[in-house]
């Protein structure tokens, strides 16, 4: 299926992708930490929980974006099998993200928000990686 805005077929341009990829990256990340706040700021939830269901909430944002406007669902691997991929890759995205948040936070005493804005930022480099290399 061709990758296309306004027109324009960018399905073999992957320079144009990742761009894409980042923007979406990036409004997920957006949705991760207005997440993260209100469960972990506003409403004093435990930050891993926090961290843990914000990250849920904003992977699935992500993967229905990307199949959208970056990779190719469907092309590598049947749905089942592509869908439990993503997954496998976000739980270990999402075990980064713990590992990340504890020792910032618990161990560092960081502020909790500055941590995982870090944390994000670290994980997406594994997110990218690891989706187009196993899963798309």
């Amino acid at each position: 299926m061709a990758k296309q805005i306004m027109g324009f077929d960018y399905s073999d341009n992957e320079k144009i992708k990742i761009l894409i990829y980042l923007f979406i990256g990036g409004t997920a990340a957006l949705i991760e930490w207005g997440l993260f706040y209100l469960f972990g700021v506003r409403w004093s939830w435990n930050y891993l929980a926090s961290t843990s269901l914000a990250f849920l909430c904003s992977t699935i944002c992500h993967y229905l974006m990307t199949n959208i406007w970056v990779f190719e669902s469907g092309a590598r691997y049947k749905r089942a099998k592509e869908v439990t991929l993503v997954l496998f890759v976000s739980a270990i995205g999402l075990f980064f993200n713990l590992v990340l948040m504890g020792l910032f936070v618990g161990l560092l005493q960081w502020h909790p928000m500055f941590s995982k804005v870090l944390a994000s930022c670290i994980v997406v480099v594994w997110n990218y990686v690891s989706r187009k290399k196993w899963v798309y």
